[in-house]
């Protein structure tokens, strides 16, 4: 797990039973689909800069998360990309690092190394996540 800022962290998890995680997503904790760790760090600290600035798109820090990640502006498009699934996913938890390691417990994820982005990428990732600003 990686501490991001003091009230953002991300680990890369492996999910076997999505469907009844799904439940449990809430406002402080979102799983999604990405490549590297600084895509996801970079789309929930943009999420989380929305929403403290009021120009966010998504009533929770996971919605536009969702949103950032996918470049989308509808919210079902963007679960359809960017959601949960079995298989590798990131969890992002919006608060501290005791909270996180509760709720891998919790939901009896297991936790993966982080994996880092190819560099010649991240300025593609980088430019998906800011467009939903600009839109």
């Amino acid at each position: 797990m990686k501490a991001i800022t003091p009230n953002l962290h991300v680990a890369r998890v492996l999910v076997r039973n999505a469907g009844e995680i799904i439940p449990h997503i809430g406002r402080d904790l979102q799983i999604v689909r990405g490549e590297c760790l600084e895509e996801v760090a970079f789309a929930g600290l943009l999420a989380l800069r929305s929403l403290e600035r009021g120009t966010s798109r998504a009533r929770t820090p996971g919605g536009e998360l969702l949103l950032r990640l996918s470049g989308k502006l509808q919210i079902r498009e963007a679960i359809a990309e960017r959601g949960i699934k079995n298989g590798e996913n990131y969890l992002v938890v919006f608060g501290p690092g005791e909270r996180a390691r509760e709720i891998i417990e919790e939901l009896k994820l297991e936790e993966l190394p982080l994996i880092e982005c190819e560099r010649e990428k991240l300025k593609t990732f980088f430019e998906r996540a800011a467009l939903v600003e600009a839109l």
